[in-house]
């Protein structure tokens, strides 16, 4: 099941803030050969969004999980539910799907309670069981990468940790992905969101982006895939990348 929607112009006017949301950096730095913030600590299991359309509240999540590691080092699951059912107001759809951007948003402003205290039920409810005494995370802001930026993204996951992106899912290649570096000619307009955990290049296949996926461990390689780097924005991997400040 995907669920991302595309920004569209009423969204993009309700979003602005009041400083620049594109990540800036400096296109000559010298940046690792490769990252793996698996083995860093930051990520929470896999999880599995089952068929509710909800990958932008765990992709957004996934995210926000690395960033609140980072900077309290306590590593919590936290809840989509909480996302879901609360982010109504904010443009989302619940299980229909919705963006990633009103998700940092809401954290900013109300905070995300943890999943063992607001547990993911598999569809959307419009009542909002949010407590503010329950909240563990927040953030104060996003910074997006430019569309298309594969060196932008490459530099925002070496500097500050993983980044959530949309991507074209719809493919029954993708969906039956098990292993390899992904790559495919039948990508349309990203539908899906995923997390950008690291990236690398192999001395045969080449440069691939590292995902973690939420269609439960038995997708891909235990729940991660590895994703065809540079080569002409993938599936649209760098088109709609953003993380937690």
């Amino acid at each position: 099941m995907n669920g991302l929607r595309l920004p569209n112009q009423t969204y993009l006017r309700g979003k602005r803030q009041s400083f620049d949301t594109f990540y800036k950096y400096d296109q000559r730095e010298r940046l690792p050969s490769s990252v793996d913030w698996r083995k860093k600590g930051v990520l929470t299991p896999v999880r599995n969004q089952g068929e509710c359309g909800s990958c932008y509240a765990f992709g957004a999540l996934a995210a926000l999980e690395a960033y609140h590691k980072k900077r309290t080092g306590k590593l919590v699951n936290l809840s989509p539910q909480n996302v879901i059912d609360c982010t109504w107001e904010h443009g989302n759809n619940g299980c229909d799907g919705g963006f990633l951007v009103p998700v940092f948003t809401y954290a900013k402003s109300h905070g995300i309670v943890a999943e063992s205290k607001y547990p993911y039920v598999f569809t959307a409810k419009r009542s909002c069981k949010w407590r503010k005494a329950d909240v563990v995370a927040t953030d104060k802001g996003y910074l997006e990468i430019r569309d298309g930026d594969e060196l932008g993204l490459k530099h925002a996951v070496a500097k500050h940790g993983p980044v959530v992106v949309g991507i074209s899912g719809h493919q029954r290649s993708f969906r039956f992905y098990k292993s390899g570096i992904y790559s495919s000619n039948t990508c349309t307009k990203p539908s899906h969101a995923v997390l950008i955990v690291g990236y690398g290049t192999h001395r045969t296949h080449g440069d691939y982006w590292i995902i973690k996926n939420s269609w439960g461990t038995h997708w891909g390689v235990k729940g991660y895939g590895y994703m065809a780097r540079n080569k002409g924005n993938m599936c649209h991997v760098a088109s709609m990348g953003s993380f937690p400040i």
